[in-house]
């Protein structure tokens, strides 16, 4: 078997130690397949723009960051990056995700985005008042960068959505509709290379916790897909353009009624290892591997 040879890039900065054990389920996955990469932080890694690269060039780079810039910088030397740049950037941005999903015709909760805010400007609260007059109380207000769950609140009144707004302060955030049937319970599914893997359904710590995020204290169990979910969840990582996501879904009335909430472009992948005993990982590598092989063809 032929051994190709890439690069892992993570952040500079954002590097938890929970983050290690992850690379390492990366690495030995990618060894299996006949995958073989040195990890770079991005800081470490640096590309240069509009200058001809003589450095011998890797195969792939599994891109495990949102550093768009970079991205789009290693792409432009000629590199293949998993996930690519514009992918990366639009599962990153909340508010360009649900503009992606809706124009492909998807199932979001109704999204209103905030005006934006200067820098040195103040937020106008009104502007959550009127949206709660289309979209009702209590309502979502998401910064349209964060991870975990963090940037995610729910407002019940106007004074509360205007505490929130004034801690977001010149951050782009959104309005959405609260999902109440699915207040604290979402279905996480990870697609690699098209396919729905596997899935399980996220429950919140507290009945007083909207969020199910695992990161909040939340907690996972299997769960099997219905044909709707299977095809939103691949529909959505298709539509952002995504070699792999972690795509999430939230529940409606009915079997026939589900929402897409949110797509991750580069999901934690131990939560699901340790609930459906699958590791994602190793789809990712072989997906890479036959992307790879088609691109030499």
């Amino acid at each position: 078997m032929d051994i190709y040879n890439g690069w892992l890039i993570v952040n500079s900065y954002y590097n938890p130690a929970k983050f290690n054990s992850l690379y390492r389920v990366l690495e030995e996955s990618a060894e299996k397949a006949g995958l073989h990469f040195s990890k770079w932080t991005s800081e470490a890694r640096p590309t240069v723009v509009g200058a001809a690269a003589k450095e011998p060039k890797p195969s792939f780079v599994l891109f495990w960051d949102k550093d768009i810039q970079l991205a789009k910088a290693m792409e432009l030397s000629g590199l293949r990056l998993f996930n690519s740049a514009e992918s990366i950037a639009l599962a990153d941005d909340k508010m360009e995700t649900a503009l992606k999903l809706a124009a492909a015709g998807l199932p979001i909760p109704d999204t209103i985005p905030a005006p934006t805010c200067f820098p040195g400007c103040r937020r106008n609260p009104a502007s959550a008042e009127q949206a709660a007059r289309i979209l009702g109380w209590p309502l979502v207000i998401k910064e349209n960068k964060g991870s975990f769950g963090a940037q995610v609140y729910l407002a019940n009144n106007k004074d509360e959505a205007a505490k929130i707004l004034a801690h977001i302060g010149e951050h782009d955030c959104l309005f959405q509709r609260f999902i109440k049937i699915s207040s604290g319970r979402d279905l996480r599914v990870t697609v690699v290379g098209g396919k729905a893997i596997c899935a399980m359904e996220r429950q919140s710590a507290s009945t007083q916790e909207f969020r199910s995020n695992i990161g909040a204290g939340g907690t996972a169990s299997a769960k099997a897909l219905t044909p709707l979910e299977e095809k939103l969840a691949v529909d959505a990582a298709n539509a952002l353009g995504l070699d792999f996501a972690g795509v999430d879904i939230l529940y409606g009335r009915d079997e026939n009624e589900r929402y897409i909430c949110e797509v991750n472009s580069n999901p934690q992948l131990q939560s699901t290892i340790d609930t459906c005993g699958i590791n994602p990982a190793t789809n990712i590598m072989w997906h890479i591997r036959s992307q790879i092989k088609v691109g030499a063809e």
